[in-house]
Protein backbone atom coordinates (compact mmCIF):
# COMPACT_ATOMS: atom_id res chain seq x y z
CA UNK A 1 0.00 0.00 0.00
CA UNK A 2 0.96 3.36 -0.33
CA UNK A 3 1.61 6.01 2.50
CA UNK A 4 -2.15 7.87 2.68
CA UNK A 5 -0.47 11.25 1.82
CA UNK A 6 -4.58 12.78 1.81
CA UNK A 7 -5.59 11.61 5.13
CA UNK A 8 -1.33 12.70 6.49
CA UNK A 9 -2.14 16.61 5.11
CA UNK A 10 -5.56 17.14 6.34
CA UNK A 11 -4.87 16.69 9.84
CA UNK A 12 -1.54 18.47 9.78
CA UNK A 13 -3.53 21.33 7.65
CA UNK A 14 -5.16 21.67 11.25
CA UNK A 15 -2.35 21.41 13.39
CA UNK A 16 -3.78 18.19 15.16
CA UNK A 17 -0.96 15.39 16.20
CA UNK A 18 -1.68 11.93 15.70
CA UNK A 19 -2.46 11.31 19.62
CA UNK A 20 -5.34 14.26 19.07
CA UNK A 21 -6.92 12.28 15.86
CA UNK A 22 -7.03 8.94 17.63
CA UNK A 23 -8.39 10.91 21.06
CA UNK A 24 -11.32 12.15 19.07
CA UNK A 25 -12.26 8.73 17.27
CA UNK A 26 -11.78 6.21 20.18
CA UNK A 27 -8.46 4.77 18.09
CA UNK A 28 -4.67 4.55 19.03
CA UNK A 29 -1.49 7.04 17.96
CA UNK A 30 -0.04 3.66 16.60
CA UNK A 31 -3.18 3.17 14.78
CA UNK A 32 -3.37 6.36 12.61
CA UNK A 33 0.85 6.47 12.23
CA UNK A 34 -0.02 2.92 10.02
CA UNK A 35 -2.92 4.37 8.14
CA UNK A 36 -1.22 7.71 6.85
CA UNK A 37 2.06 5.49 6.13
CA UNK A 38 -0.01 3.24 4.44
CA UNK A 39 0.46 -0.01 6.69
CA UNK A 40 -2.82 -0.72 7.12
CA UNK A 41 -6.60 1.04 6.33
CA UNK A 42 -8.84 1.71 9.04
CA UNK A 43 -12.04 -0.57 9.50
CA UNK A 44 -15.26 0.92 8.18
CA UNK A 45 -15.90 2.41 11.72
CA UNK A 46 -12.37 4.41 12.15
CA UNK A 47 -13.56 5.36 8.30
CA UNK A 48 -17.04 6.97 9.49
CA UNK A 49 -15.17 8.55 12.78
CA UNK A 50 -12.36 9.99 10.20
CA UNK A 51 -14.68 11.17 7.59
CA UNK A 52 -17.27 12.80 10.58
CA UNK A 53 -14.25 14.51 11.95
CA UNK A 54 -12.72 16.03 9.02
CA UNK A 55 -15.63 16.86 7.44
CA UNK A 56 -14.61 14.93 4.08
CA UNK A 57 -15.46 12.24 2.18
CA UNK A 58 -13.57 9.11 1.83
CA UNK A 59 -12.10 9.64 -1.48
CA UNK A 60 -11.09 12.74 -0.27
CA UNK A 61 -9.09 11.09 2.82
CA UNK A 62 -7.52 8.63 0.31
CA UNK A 63 -9.33 5.70 1.34
CA UNK A 64 -11.15 5.22 -2.23
CA UNK A 65 -8.81 4.66 -5.07
CA UNK A 66 -9.33 7.32 -8.56
CA UNK A 67 -10.20 4.25 -10.40
CA UNK A 68 -12.07 2.56 -7.83
CA UNK A 69 -15.30 4.68 -8.79
CA UNK A 70 -17.23 7.28 -7.85
CA UNK A 71 -18.03 6.89 -4.14
CA UNK A 72 -18.98 10.52 -2.74
CA UNK A 73 -20.24 10.60 0.39
CA UNK A 74 -20.41 13.58 2.37
CA UNK A 75 -21.23 14.10 6.18
CA UNK A 76 -24.98 14.80 6.57
CA UNK A 77 -26.72 17.60 8.03
CA UNK A 78 -30.55 17.18 8.90
CA UNK A 79 -32.19 18.64 6.31
CA UNK A 80 -29.53 19.84 4.23
CA UNK A 81 -29.05 17.06 1.89
CA UNK A 82 -24.51 15.74 1.99
CA UNK A 83 -23.06 19.14 1.96
CA UNK A 84 -19.23 19.40 2.50
CA UNK A 85 -17.65 21.08 5.89
CA UNK A 86 -16.21 24.53 5.70
CA UNK A 87 -13.31 25.38 7.50
CA UNK A 88 -12.81 29.31 6.96
CA UNK A 89 -9.27 29.66 5.49
CA UNK A 90 -9.15 33.25 7.38
CA UNK A 91 -9.01 31.54 10.57
CA UNK A 92 -5.30 31.77 12.18
CA UNK A 93 -3.51 28.67 12.72
CA UNK A 94 -3.08 27.09 16.37
CA UNK A 95 -0.94 29.24 18.44
CA UNK A 96 2.17 27.62 20.02
CA UNK A 97 2.91 26.42 17.11
CA UNK A 98 0.43 23.55 17.72
CA UNK A 99 1.53 22.43 20.93
CA UNK A 100 -1.12 23.48 23.26
CA UNK A 101 -1.92 26.07 25.13
CA UNK A 102 -0.08 25.65 28.68
CA UNK A 103 -2.02 26.06 31.36
CA UNK A 104 -5.44 26.28 30.24
CA UNK A 105 -6.38 22.77 30.15
CA UNK A 106 -9.03 23.12 32.44
CA UNK A 107 -10.44 26.26 31.26
CA UNK A 108 -10.48 24.49 27.79
CA UNK A 109 -12.51 21.68 28.95
CA UNK A 110 -14.89 24.02 30.86
CA UNK A 111 -15.30 26.15 27.48
CA UNK A 112 -15.74 22.82 25.00
CA UNK A 113 -18.43 21.75 27.46
CA UNK A 114 -20.52 25.14 27.03
CA UNK A 115 -19.84 25.20 23.59
CA UNK A 116 -21.05 21.21 22.68
CA UNK A 117 -23.89 22.36 25.30
CA UNK A 118 -25.16 24.83 22.46
CA UNK A 119 -24.41 27.53 24.31
CA UNK A 120 -22.36 30.86 22.92
CA UNK A 121 -19.30 32.35 24.80
CA UNK A 122 -17.76 35.71 24.61
CA UNK A 123 -14.35 35.88 25.93
CA UNK A 124 -12.92 38.88 27.38
CA UNK A 125 -9.91 40.06 29.22
CA UNK A 126 -6.55 42.12 28.93
CA UNK A 127 -4.84 42.80 25.90
CA UNK A 128 -2.30 39.80 25.16
CA UNK A 129 -3.78 37.68 27.54
CA UNK A 130 -4.79 34.72 25.04
CA UNK A 131 -8.46 35.42 23.76
CA UNK A 132 -8.06 34.75 20.20
CA UNK A 133 -5.25 31.68 21.59
CA UNK A 134 -8.26 30.27 22.92
CA UNK A 135 -11.00 30.80 20.42
CA UNK A 136 -8.59 29.62 17.69
CA UNK A 137 -8.13 25.90 19.75
CA UNK A 138 -11.49 26.08 20.49
CA UNK A 139 -12.52 26.07 16.57
CA UNK A 140 -9.88 23.56 15.81
CA UNK A 141 -10.97 20.84 18.88
CA UNK A 142 -12.05 17.59 17.40
CA UNK A 143 -14.73 17.63 19.98
CA UNK A 144 -16.23 21.23 18.74
CA UNK A 145 -15.98 20.17 15.36
CA UNK A 146 -17.80 16.79 15.68
CA UNK A 147 -20.18 18.62 17.69
CA UNK A 148 -21.02 21.13 14.92
CA UNK A 149 -20.54 19.21 11.90
CA UNK A 150 -20.80 22.62 9.44
CA UNK A 151 -17.70 24.18 10.33
CA UNK A 152 -16.40 27.33 11.34
CA UNK A 153 -16.69 30.67 9.70
CA UNK A 154 -13.96 33.71 11.37
CA UNK A 155 -14.41 36.97 11.33
CA UNK A 156 -11.74 39.39 12.78
CA UNK A 157 -12.96 42.65 13.39
CA UNK A 158 -10.64 44.80 15.47
CA UNK A 159 -11.27 48.91 15.81
CA UNK A 160 -12.48 49.48 12.18
CA UNK A 161 -13.93 46.47 11.03
CA UNK A 162 -15.66 45.82 7.42
CA UNK A 163 -18.68 44.08 8.57
CA UNK A 164 -19.73 43.92 4.71
CA UNK A 165 -16.38 42.40 3.31
CA UNK A 166 -16.65 39.66 6.17
CA UNK A 167 -20.10 39.11 5.78
CA UNK A 168 -19.68 39.05 1.52
CA UNK A 169 -16.75 36.73 2.27
CA UNK A 170 -19.15 34.01 4.42
CA UNK A 171 -21.51 34.52 1.26
CA UNK A 172 -18.92 32.94 -0.85
CA UNK A 173 -18.40 30.28 1.65
CA UNK A 174 -21.63 28.90 1.94
CA UNK A 175 -22.24 29.56 -1.41
CA UNK A 176 -25.07 32.28 -1.55
CA UNK A 177 -25.67 33.41 -4.81
CA UNK A 178 -24.47 36.50 -5.39
CA UNK A 179 -27.02 39.69 -5.52
CA UNK A 180 -27.69 41.43 -8.63
CA UNK A 181 -27.90 45.10 -6.79
CA UNK A 182 -26.40 45.62 -3.40
CA UNK A 183 -27.63 44.14 -0.37
CA UNK A 184 -28.00 45.88 3.18
CA UNK A 185 -26.61 44.90 6.23
CA UNK A 186 -30.22 43.49 7.17
CA UNK A 187 -30.51 41.71 3.82
CA UNK A 188 -27.06 40.07 3.72
CA UNK A 189 -27.55 39.03 7.34
CA UNK A 190 -31.02 37.00 6.49
CA UNK A 191 -29.39 35.43 3.22
CA UNK A 192 -26.90 33.95 5.64
CA UNK A 193 -28.98 33.22 8.15
CA UNK A 194 -31.08 31.22 5.71
CA UNK A 195 -27.67 29.36 4.47
CA UNK A 196 -26.85 28.51 8.23
CA UNK A 197 -30.25 26.91 8.13
CA UNK A 198 -30.48 23.79 10.76
CA UNK A 199 -26.68 23.11 9.78
CA UNK A 200 -24.35 23.40 12.89
CA UNK A 201 -21.71 26.09 12.93
CA UNK A 202 -19.38 27.54 14.70
CA UNK A 203 -19.43 31.05 14.11
CA UNK A 204 -16.05 33.63 15.85
CA UNK A 205 -15.87 37.18 15.80
CA UNK A 206 -12.64 37.97 16.95
CA UNK A 207 -11.55 41.21 18.70
CA UNK A 208 -14.75 42.87 18.87
CA UNK A 209 -14.78 46.74 20.10
CA UNK A 210 -18.55 47.81 18.98
CA UNK A 211 -21.53 45.95 19.96
CA UNK A 212 -22.78 47.12 16.31
CA UNK A 213 -20.00 45.36 14.91
CA UNK A 214 -20.62 42.01 17.00
CA UNK A 215 -24.33 42.02 16.42
CA UNK A 216 -24.34 41.67 12.49
CA UNK A 217 -22.93 38.29 12.98
CA UNK A 218 -25.18 36.97 15.26
CA UNK A 219 -26.80 35.21 12.29
CA UNK A 220 -26.58 31.42 13.29
CA UNK A 221 -29.29 29.16 13.27
CA UNK A 222 -30.89 26.73 16.55
CA UNK A 223 -27.74 24.19 15.59
CA UNK A 224 -25.19 26.78 15.94
CA UNK A 225 -23.01 28.91 18.43
CA UNK A 226 -21.01 32.03 18.66
CA UNK A 227 -17.60 32.75 20.30
CA UNK A 228 -16.66 36.59 20.72
CA UNK A 229 -13.11 37.46 22.37
CA UNK A 230 -12.75 41.26 23.01
CA UNK A 231 -10.69 43.45 25.14
CA UNK A 232 -14.42 44.74 27.03
CA UNK A 233 -16.52 43.12 29.74
CA UNK A 234 -19.52 45.05 29.01
CA UNK A 235 -19.02 43.91 25.26
CA UNK A 236 -18.84 40.36 26.46
CA UNK A 237 -22.03 40.50 28.35
CA UNK A 238 -23.93 42.39 25.86
CA UNK A 239 -23.22 39.22 23.18
CA UNK A 240 -23.45 36.13 25.41
CA UNK A 241 -25.29 37.34 28.45
CA UNK A 242 -24.03 34.65 30.96
CA UNK A 243 -22.02 32.78 28.46
CA UNK A 244 -19.14 35.78 29.07
CA UNK A 245 -16.46 34.68 30.74
CA UNK A 246 -13.09 36.96 31.85
CA UNK A 247 -9.94 35.41 30.90
CA UNK A 248 -7.06 35.81 33.44
CA UNK A 249 -3.07 35.54 33.13
CA UNK A 250 -1.24 32.75 33.72
CA UNK A 251 -0.21 31.10 37.40
CA UNK A 252 3.67 32.00 37.96
CA UNK A 253 4.37 27.90 37.40
CA UNK A 254 2.19 27.80 34.24
CA UNK A 255 4.01 31.04 32.97
CA UNK A 256 7.14 29.13 33.31
CA UNK A 257 6.10 26.45 31.84
CA UNK A 258 5.48 28.81 28.96
CA UNK A 259 8.56 30.55 28.72
CA UNK A 260 10.56 27.19 29.14
CA UNK A 261 8.74 26.26 25.50
CA UNK A 262 10.63 29.12 23.58
CA UNK A 263 13.72 29.33 25.96
CA UNK A 264 14.45 26.04 27.74
CA UNK A 265 17.76 26.96 27.98
CA UNK A 266 16.82 30.00 30.60
CA UNK A 267 14.75 28.17 32.57
CA UNK A 268 17.33 25.39 32.83
CA UNK A 269 20.39 27.43 33.43
CA UNK A 270 18.91 30.20 35.72
CA UNK A 271 15.82 29.52 36.93
CA UNK A 272 15.58 32.33 39.56
CA UNK A 273 16.06 35.02 36.97
CA UNK A 274 13.03 33.26 34.45
CA UNK A 275 10.64 33.46 37.46
CA UNK A 276 11.25 37.23 37.93
CA UNK A 277 10.98 37.92 34.25
CA UNK A 278 7.44 36.05 34.60
CA UNK A 279 6.28 38.22 37.57
CA UNK A 280 7.36 41.02 36.23
CA UNK A 281 5.33 40.39 33.16
CA UNK A 282 2.47 39.53 35.22
CA UNK A 283 2.11 35.89 33.50
CA UNK A 284 1.01 37.76 30.54
CA UNK A 285 1.05 34.98 27.96
CA UNK A 286 1.80 37.34 25.05
CA UNK A 287 4.46 38.77 26.79
CA UNK A 288 5.85 35.39 27.98
CA UNK A 289 5.90 34.30 24.36
CA UNK A 290 7.43 37.45 22.68
CA UNK A 291 10.29 37.36 25.72
CA UNK A 292 10.68 33.60 24.95
CA UNK A 293 11.23 34.21 21.26
CA UNK A 294 13.36 36.99 21.83
CA UNK A 295 15.43 35.10 24.56
CA UNK A 296 15.36 32.04 22.14
CA UNK A 297 17.61 33.80 19.28
CA UNK A 298 19.83 35.00 21.59
CA UNK A 299 20.62 31.28 23.14
CA UNK A 300 21.44 30.13 19.63
CA UNK A 301 25.06 31.04 19.77
CA UNK A 302 25.21 28.87 22.41
CA UNK A 303 27.11 31.60 24.70
CA UNK A 304 26.23 32.10 28.25
CA UNK A 305 27.10 35.72 28.34
CA UNK A 306 24.69 36.77 25.20
CA UNK A 307 22.08 35.39 27.06
CA UNK A 308 22.74 36.84 30.61
CA UNK A 309 23.20 40.16 28.35
CA UNK A 310 19.55 39.55 26.82
CA UNK A 311 18.05 38.76 30.62
CA UNK A 312 19.66 41.82 32.07
CA UNK A 313 17.88 43.94 29.12
CA UNK A 314 14.93 42.51 30.00
CA UNK A 315 14.83 44.00 33.76
CA UNK A 316 13.90 47.04 31.94
CA UNK A 317 10.57 47.90 31.29
CA UNK A 318 10.86 50.00 28.30
CA UNK A 319 12.84 46.95 26.67
CA UNK A 320 10.07 44.37 27.74
CA UNK A 321 7.57 46.86 26.40
CA UNK A 322 9.28 47.18 22.62
CA UNK A 323 10.18 43.65 21.97
CA UNK A 324 9.03 42.81 18.62
CA UNK A 325 8.03 40.50 16.02
CA UNK A 326 6.29 40.32 12.72
CA UNK A 327 3.70 37.95 11.93
CA UNK A 328 2.16 36.52 9.13
CA UNK A 329 -1.15 37.80 7.27
CA UNK A 330 -3.59 34.90 9.13
CA UNK A 331 -1.40 35.23 12.29
CA UNK A 332 -1.54 39.61 12.79
CA UNK A 333 -4.32 40.52 14.97
CA UNK A 334 -7.21 42.42 13.47
CA UNK A 335 -5.94 45.54 15.88
CA UNK A 336 -2.67 46.28 13.92
CA UNK A 337 -2.36 47.10 10.22
CA UNK A 338 -0.72 44.65 8.49
CA UNK A 339 3.41 45.22 8.07
CA UNK A 340 3.09 46.76 12.02
CA UNK A 341 5.26 44.48 14.96
CA UNK A 342 3.67 42.85 17.64
CA UNK A 343 4.78 44.21 20.72
CA UNK A 344 3.21 44.73 24.03
CA UNK A 345 3.71 48.33 23.28
CA UNK A 346 1.62 48.31 19.92
CA UNK A 347 -0.91 45.93 21.65
CA UNK A 348 -1.82 48.06 24.55
CA UNK A 349 -1.29 51.29 22.53
CA UNK A 350 -4.46 50.36 20.47
CA UNK A 351 -6.85 50.64 24.02
CA UNK A 352 -5.24 53.53 24.76
CA UNK A 353 -5.72 55.41 21.40
CA UNK A 354 -8.97 54.62 22.32
CA UNK A 355 -9.46 56.86 25.51
CA UNK A 356 -10.70 60.53 25.43
CA UNK A 357 -7.73 62.71 27.10
CA UNK A 358 -9.06 62.65 30.71
CA UNK A 359 -9.29 59.27 30.88
CA UNK A 360 -5.27 58.79 29.22
CA UNK A 361 -4.16 60.62 31.60
CA UNK A 362 -6.16 59.43 34.50
CA UNK A 363 -4.63 55.98 33.35
CA UNK A 364 -0.84 57.43 33.13
CA UNK A 365 -1.58 58.68 36.87
CA UNK A 366 -2.99 55.40 38.19
CA UNK A 367 1.09 53.83 37.40
CA UNK A 368 2.53 55.26 40.24
CA UNK A 369 0.74 53.13 42.44
CA UNK A 370 2.27 49.59 42.24
CA UNK A 371 0.50 46.73 40.03
CA UNK A 372 -1.12 43.77 40.70
CA UNK A 373 -1.70 41.90 42.54
CA UNK A 374 -1.43 45.31 44.92
CA UNK A 375 -4.71 47.07 44.93
CA UNK A 376 -5.67 50.32 45.38
CA UNK A 377 -8.71 52.24 46.90
CA UNK A 378 -11.06 54.28 44.86
CA UNK A 379 -10.48 57.26 47.55
CA UNK A 380 -6.54 56.89 46.65
CA UNK A 381 -7.01 56.69 43.20
CA UNK A 382 -8.87 59.96 42.56
CA UNK A 383 -7.03 61.76 45.21
CA UNK A 384 -3.44 60.69 42.66
CA UNK A 385 -5.73 61.46 39.27
CA UNK A 386 -7.40 64.87 40.20
CA UNK A 387 -10.92 63.07 38.00
CA UNK A 388 -14.17 62.33 38.66
CA UNK A 389 -15.47 58.52 39.16
CA UNK A 390 -15.96 58.28 35.87
CA UNK A 391 -13.37 58.49 34.83
CA UNK A 392 -12.20 54.83 36.81
CA UNK A 393 -15.35 53.87 35.20
CA UNK A 394 -14.08 54.46 31.61
CA UNK A 395 -11.06 52.71 32.12
CA UNK A 396 -12.77 49.43 33.98
CA UNK A 397 -15.04 49.28 30.39
CA UNK A 398 -12.16 49.68 28.28
CA UNK A 399 -10.92 46.52 29.89
CA UNK A 400 -7.49 48.75 31.21
CA UNK A 401 -8.14 48.93 35.14
CA UNK A 402 -9.75 45.91 37.20
CA UNK A 403 -12.24 46.13 39.76
CA UNK A 404 -10.86 44.15 43.12
CA UNK A 405 -14.07 43.99 45.38
CA UNK A 406 -16.20 47.27 45.96
CA UNK A 407 -14.14 50.50 46.17
CA UNK A 408 -10.50 49.03 44.61
CA UNK A 409 -9.11 48.50 41.98
CA UNK A 410 -5.98 46.48 39.86
CA UNK A 411 -3.70 47.83 37.65
CA UNK A 412 -1.66 44.99 35.72
CA UNK A 413 1.64 44.99 35.32
CA UNK A 414 1.70 45.45 31.80
CA UNK A 415 -0.74 47.87 32.12
CA UNK A 416 1.31 49.99 34.95
CA UNK A 417 4.58 49.71 32.83
CA UNK A 418 2.76 51.26 29.74
CA UNK A 419 0.86 54.09 31.46
CA UNK A 420 4.51 54.95 33.65
CA UNK A 421 6.59 55.24 29.97
CA UNK A 422 4.01 57.97 28.83
CA UNK A 423 3.36 59.73 32.18
CA UNK A 424 4.39 63.55 31.91
CA UNK A 425 2.99 64.85 35.01
CA UNK A 426 5.37 64.88 38.27
CA UNK A 427 2.50 66.03 40.34
CA UNK A 428 0.70 62.43 40.24
CA UNK A 429 3.87 61.60 42.53
CA UNK A 430 3.63 64.28 44.54
CA UNK A 431 -0.39 63.48 45.15
CA UNK A 432 0.42 59.93 46.23
CA UNK A 433 3.10 61.38 48.62
CA UNK A 434 0.15 63.54 50.21
CA UNK A 435 -2.39 61.06 50.20
CA UNK A 436 -0.31 58.38 51.86
CA UNK A 437 1.14 60.68 55.12
CA UNK A 438 -2.56 62.01 55.46
CA UNK A 439 -3.85 58.24 55.54
CA UNK A 440 -1.03 57.08 57.94
CA UNK A 441 -1.65 60.26 60.19
CA UNK A 442 -4.83 59.75 60.16
CA UNK A 443 -5.51 55.96 60.69
CA UNK A 444 -1.67 55.67 62.12
CA UNK A 445 -3.08 53.30 65.12
CA UNK A 446 -6.17 50.94 62.41
CA UNK A 447 -3.74 47.97 61.56
CA UNK A 448 -6.17 46.77 59.28
CA UNK A 449 -6.50 50.18 56.99
CA UNK A 450 -2.80 50.16 56.96
CA UNK A 451 -2.14 46.80 56.20
CA UNK A 452 -4.53 46.98 53.24
CA UNK A 453 -3.33 50.19 51.79
CA UNK A 454 0.60 49.23 53.07
CA UNK A 455 2.65 48.47 49.68
CA UNK A 456 1.04 51.85 48.33
CA UNK A 457 2.10 53.65 51.48
CA UNK A 458 5.72 52.11 50.76
CA UNK A 459 4.94 53.31 47.26
CA UNK A 460 4.93 56.96 48.71
CA UNK A 461 7.55 57.02 50.81
CA UNK A 462 10.07 55.67 48.04
CA UNK A 463 8.96 58.39 45.99
CA UNK A 464 9.08 61.00 48.53
CA UNK A 465 12.86 59.85 49.89
CA UNK A 466 13.56 59.47 45.87
CA UNK A 467 12.59 63.03 45.03
CA UNK A 468 13.90 65.09 47.89
CA UNK A 469 10.07 65.32 49.90
CA UNK A 470 12.18 65.44 52.56
CA UNK A 471 9.69 67.07 55.15
CA UNK A 472 7.23 64.90 54.13
CA UNK A 473 9.31 61.60 53.97
CA UNK A 474 9.66 62.15 57.88
CA UNK A 475 6.36 62.70 58.85
CA UNK A 476 5.70 59.34 56.56
CA UNK A 477 8.14 57.34 58.53
CA UNK A 478 7.25 58.69 62.35
CA UNK A 479 3.42 57.78 61.51
CA UNK A 480 4.36 54.31 59.53
CA UNK A 481 7.09 53.07 61.97
CA UNK A 482 5.07 52.25 64.53
CA UNK A 483 2.86 50.02 62.41
CA UNK A 484 5.44 47.96 60.75
CA UNK A 485 7.34 47.86 64.77
CA UNK A 486 3.68 46.06 65.45
CA UNK A 487 3.76 44.17 62.54
CA UNK A 488 7.17 42.58 63.39
CA UNK A 489 8.85 43.96 60.21
CA UNK A 490 12.12 45.32 62.02
CA UNK A 491 14.49 45.64 59.13
CA UNK A 492 11.76 47.88 56.94
CA UNK A 493 11.64 50.07 59.70
CA UNK A 494 14.76 50.52 60.91
CA UNK A 495 15.62 51.37 57.42
CA UNK A 496 13.52 54.02 56.74
CA UNK A 497 14.12 55.43 60.48
CA UNK A 498 17.59 55.32 59.52
CA UNK A 499 17.20 57.28 56.31
CA UNK A 500 14.71 59.22 58.21
CA UNK A 501 17.31 60.58 61.04
CA UNK A 502 20.24 60.66 57.91
CA UNK A 503 17.90 63.47 56.96
CA UNK A 504 17.41 65.33 59.69
CA UNK A 505 20.45 65.56 61.64
CA UNK A 506 21.08 68.42 58.32
CA UNK A 507 18.58 70.48 59.98
CA UNK A 508 18.37 72.26 63.23
CA UNK A 509 14.89 70.27 64.14
CA UNK A 510 16.12 68.76 67.42
CA UNK A 511 12.66 67.28 68.43
CA UNK A 512 12.42 65.56 65.29
CA UNK A 513 15.64 64.10 65.24
CA UNK A 514 15.04 62.95 69.23
CA UNK A 515 11.38 61.55 67.84
CA UNK A 516 13.36 59.46 65.34
CA UNK A 517 16.02 58.23 67.67
CA UNK A 518 13.23 57.11 70.00
CA UNK A 519 11.87 54.96 66.75
CA UNK A 520 15.62 53.15 66.16
CA UNK A 521 15.77 52.79 69.87
CA UNK A 522 12.44 50.57 69.95
CA UNK A 523 13.23 48.61 66.70
CA UNK A 524 16.66 48.11 67.80
CA UNK A 525 15.43 46.99 71.51
CA UNK A 526 12.37 44.49 69.36
CA UNK A 527 15.57 42.93 67.70
CA UNK A 528 17.48 41.42 70.60
CA UNK A 529 20.34 44.61 69.55
CA UNK A 530 20.77 46.31 73.01
CA UNK A 531 24.14 48.21 72.45
CA UNK A 532 22.60 49.93 69.65
CA UNK A 533 19.20 50.27 71.20
CA UNK A 534 20.92 51.72 74.82
CA UNK A 535 22.94 53.72 72.24
CA UNK A 536 19.81 55.42 70.10
CA UNK A 537 17.82 55.86 73.76
CA UNK A 538 19.94 57.65 75.28
CA UNK A 539 20.75 60.27 72.51
CA UNK A 540 17.11 60.74 72.18
CA UNK A 541 17.14 61.13 76.21
CA UNK A 542 19.43 64.12 75.29
CA UNK A 543 16.97 65.49 72.79
CA UNK A 544 13.79 65.12 74.09
CA UNK A 545 14.84 66.72 77.24
CA UNK A 546 16.15 69.89 75.66
CA UNK A 547 12.94 70.11 73.62
CA UNK A 548 10.45 69.19 76.68
CA UNK A 549 8.53 66.52 74.59
CA UNK A 550 7.34 64.70 78.12
CA UNK A 551 5.48 62.20 76.03
CA UNK A 552 8.85 61.20 74.39
CA UNK A 553 10.56 62.03 77.36
CA UNK A 554 8.20 59.76 79.56
CA UNK A 555 8.65 56.59 76.88
CA UNK A 556 12.40 57.28 76.56
CA UNK A 557 12.87 56.79 80.52
CA UNK A 558 10.46 53.63 80.54
CA UNK A 559 12.72 51.96 77.85
CA UNK A 560 16.26 52.88 79.47
CA UNK A 561 14.78 51.79 82.87
CA UNK A 562 14.03 48.44 81.33
CA UNK A 563 17.45 48.14 78.93
CA UNK A 564 19.60 49.18 82.35
CA UNK A 565 17.44 46.22 84.23
CA UNK A 566 18.02 43.67 81.16
CA UNK A 567 21.60 44.54 81.50
CA UNK A 568 21.95 44.22 85.64
CA UNK A 569 22.36 48.10 86.01
CA UNK A 570 20.37 47.86 89.05
CA UNK A 571 21.61 51.55 90.13
CA UNK A 572 20.99 53.44 86.25
CA UNK A 573 17.56 51.68 86.06
CA UNK A 574 16.60 53.29 89.83
CA UNK A 575 18.11 56.38 88.23
CA UNK A 576 15.75 56.60 85.14
CA UNK A 577 12.70 55.17 87.29
CA UNK A 578 13.06 58.47 89.58
CA UNK A 579 13.31 60.83 86.66
CA UNK A 580 10.22 59.16 85.41
CA UNK A 581 8.47 59.37 88.54
CA UNK A 582 8.88 63.06 88.46
CA UNK A 583 7.57 63.73 85.21
CA UNK A 584 4.21 61.57 85.90
CA UNK A 585 3.41 63.46 89.03
CA UNK A 586 5.11 67.25 87.88
CA UNK A 587 2.27 69.85 87.20
CA UNK A 588 1.64 70.62 83.72
CA UNK A 589 3.25 67.77 82.48
CA UNK A 590 2.13 67.52 78.69
CA UNK A 591 3.56 66.86 75.79
CA UNK A 592 5.09 70.78 75.95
Amino acid sequence: MKPNLRLRHEREMRGWSQARVAEAIGSSEKNVSRWERGVSSPQPYYRERLCQLFGKSARELGFVEEAGGGLQERETSPGQGRQERVLDPTMPPLPNEGRGLVGRETLLGELTAQLCAGRSLALCGLPGVGKTALAVTLAHDPRVLARFEAGVLWAGLGPRPNVLEHLRRWEQLLGVPPATGELSLEARARALRTAIGQRGFVLVIDDVWELEAALAFKIGGPRSVLIATTRFPRLALAIAGEGARTIHELESADGLALLAQWAPEVVAHDRRAALSLVEEVGGLPLALTLLGKYLQSQAHSGQPRRLQAALARLRSSHQRLHVSEMRGPLEQPPHLAWGTPLSLQSAIAVSDQQLDEQAREVLRALSVFPPKPNSFSEEAALAVAQAPPEALDALVDAGLLESSGAGRYLLHQTIADYASAHLRDPQAGERLVAYVTGLLERHGNDDAALELESRNIVAGLQYAFENGRHARFIRGVLAFAPFLRRRGFYDLARLYLQRAYQIAIWSSDAATQGRLLLGLGEVALRQGDLKAAGGYLREALVLVREGRLRREWRRVLRLLRYLAWRQGEVERAADYGRELAVLVTEEGGGDG
